[in-house]
């Protein structure tokens, strides 16, 4: 809980949300940034040097806080189109997941509702089913030149360019947990993004740092990131 100051110079409380990963970054030394109300790791040394590491070596980065919503039904046979910075990854047969930041909530949210009731058809089920699972995953990036190397230890999906390019994405066992991984490059620097049931984030979290113990793994906060994207 943390406490703001309202509109009348009082101080309320309001919640603020924590990741799977709170205390293990804690114990990290990381310092935090609210993110959209939710409390992230800002740096845990210096967001410059977490950067050049993740671009000479290999880094992990907590972005559980970023949106996410599970659509499925027969509304999504026609290509789905949500804007720049929203990311659609085909999980299945009319099952999609959506990515993205939170500033591009509201225009999702209205894309999403039109789809729900475009055409819709009362004597069939709704076009789409959307659930937001934000809360659900615990959600990691995994990035730099090294990355394939250290993911390669924990499963056995196929990450050669020609099996999972950027913006592909696949299903499977990451460290004897069932895992969505998805190929998102960073400006030229290969990553993954990661998502696992939140109950397993910090075990997975764990065994990613270990398998890339030889690499030099270390975390990177969000400035790091931000410098990354740039």
């Amino acid at each position: 809980m943390i406490r703001r100051a309202s509109a009348y110079g009082c101080k309320e409380d309001l919640p603020i949300k924590q990741t799977a990963l709170f205390n293990r970054h804690q114990q990290s030394g990381a310092s935090w940034i609210e993110q959209y109300g939710w409390q992230v790791p800002a740096y845990f040394s210096k967001p410059e040097d977490e950067a050049a590491r993740v671009r000479e070596s290999v880094g992990l980065a907590d972005l559980s806080w970023m949106l996410k919503f599970d659509v499925k039904g027969y509304g999504l046979k026609n290509t789905l189109a949500l804007g720049e910075g929203v990311f659609s990854w085909v999980l299945g047969p009319l099952h999609v997941l959506i990515t993205c930041s939170h500033s591009s909530r509201p225009e999702v949210m209205d894309r999403l509702q039109g789809l729900q009731t475009t055409g819709a058809d009362l004597s069939l089920p709704p076009p789409v089913h959307v659930t937001e699972v934000t809360s659900v995953y615990a959600q990691f990036l995994l990035a730099g030149p090294r990355c394939r190397q250290v993911l390669g230890k924990l499963t056995s999906l196929n990450l050669s360019e020609g099996s999972l390019p950027d913006l592909a994405c696949g299903q499977s066992s990451l460290a004897h947990v069932h895992a969505i991984i998805l190929r998102h490059d960073l400006n030229g620097i290969p990553a993954y993004q990661l998502l696992v049931s939140r109950e397993y984030g910090e075990s997975v979290w764990e065994s990613v740092l270990h398998a890339g113990y030889e690499f030099h793994l270390e975390p990177f906060g969000l400035q790091a990131h931000q410098l990354l994207k740039a």
